[in-house]
């Protein structure tokens, strides 16, 4: 082999993988964040107890984001720690969504949330003049203590996704990761925009004092923050979905595929990929099974392998792909997530 052959080749995987870098990021609009550590979290039981050690921790902020907290035991349990925080001095802001929320919260709720001293905001309550604005939801699930320790999730906060073991009902299965290191600051970056939607911005003096964050891992990642008809998720799922060479895995609450993204799986399961979907048995919305069964033929058809889950709701939204991606977070992988919604995701690769 020629040295200038031999170059070549050895400059091949780095080269390989810098574009790659740079097609992800141009398709989340992210850059990749180094030096982080992640433990991932199962079901409420595991995700419940690490937020409130971290909430009860808690020295100057707390940033909680939630498409729905509901007014039952898990959610006043909630409620109590971030009171508590906020009367220990704690600046404690809280976003939830308007329609997340209907007929699961009382204005008792918010009321005592924000008599306690935590600041509320609603996302995108009904105006006349946008009659149609209800369709654009606050879907993300996220929480930052202190700009330091953060979580990216697919739970929200109600008893559901506990269960009632004296009745036997299982707790939801669900996922979401615990983050620390430098690409925490693009969590609270994600919570400020939000924040500045539904009001006045977080003051500059307190967002400069956030300061930079020394790595503390060696897990690099990217917050893929969307907001409405800005598609990041959806770009960078049809991205994976065109680049996985061995096996596509992913979990979904309420699929429903677009065109493009359906024959992009179809696509890569015609190509020798292990595509697999797995997906709810039975739904916490029945009526959207059948409509979620009817996209199922033109994936099998293809190679593409769906299972569907046995156990309780299945509400988790994950992936992964060759061994080198992964994604947590509220993205569901249907329209309404991809372009109508605040959405909050990490990846990793």
């Amino acid at each position: 082999m020629s040295a200038a052959r031999e170059w070549r080749e050895s400059e091949r995987p780095p080269l390989v993988r810098e574009l790659a870098d740079q097609a992800f990021a141009r398709a989340s609009g992210a850059p990749l964040v180094a030096g982080n550590r992640v433990r991932l979290l199962r079901d409420a039981s595991e995700n419940y107890a690490a937020w409130l050690v971290a909430i009860a921790s808690a020295g100057h902020t707390i940033h909680f984001e939630n498409y729905i907290l509901a007014d039952d035991a898990t959610g006043r349990r909630f409620a109590d720690a971030l009171i508590e925080r906020a009367q220990k001095g704690v600046q404690v802001r809280l976003i939830y969504d308007w329609l997340g929320c209907l007929g699961k919260a009382s204005r008792r709720y918010w009321n005592r949330l924000r008599e306690g001293g935590v600041e509320v905001r609603c996302y995108n309550p009904p105006r006349l003049g946008s009659p149609f604005g209800w369709l654009s939801r606050d879907h993300r699930k996220m929480i930052c203590v202190d700009g330091a320790t953060a979580f990216v999730m697919g739970l929200c906060v109600a008893s559901t996704w506990e269960g009632n073991p004296k009745k036997k009902v299982d707790p939801w299965r669900d996922t979401g990761v615990e983050i620390q290191g430098p690409v925490v600051a693009d969590i609270e970056r994600a919570f400020e925009q939000t924040w500045e939607m539904t009001g006045e911005a977080i003051p500059k003096a307190e967002r400069a004092a956030v300061g930079v964050i020394d790595p503390v891992g060696d897990v690099a990642m990217r917050i893929v923050a969307s907001v409405p008809h800005t598609a990041g998720m959806l770009r960078v799922d049809q991205l994976v979905a065109a680049l996985a060479r061995e096996r596509l895995w992913l979990t979904d609450a309420y699929f429903a595929g677009t065109t493009s993204y359906v024959q992009a799986l179809r696509s890569a399961a015609r190509d020798g990929v292990d595509v697999r979907l797995l997906l709810p048995g039975a739904n916490d919305v029945p009526v959207l099974t059948p409509f979620i069964r009817t996209g199922y033929r033109p994936l099998l058809e293809a190679g593409v392998r769906i299972y569907e889950w046995k156990g309780p709701m299945l509400h988790a939204k994950t992936g992964v792909a060759d061994s080198r991606w992964a994604r947590v977070g509220s993205t569901n992988l249907n329209i309404s997530s991809w372009l109508g919604n605040c959405e909050l995701g990490v990846t990793s690769q």
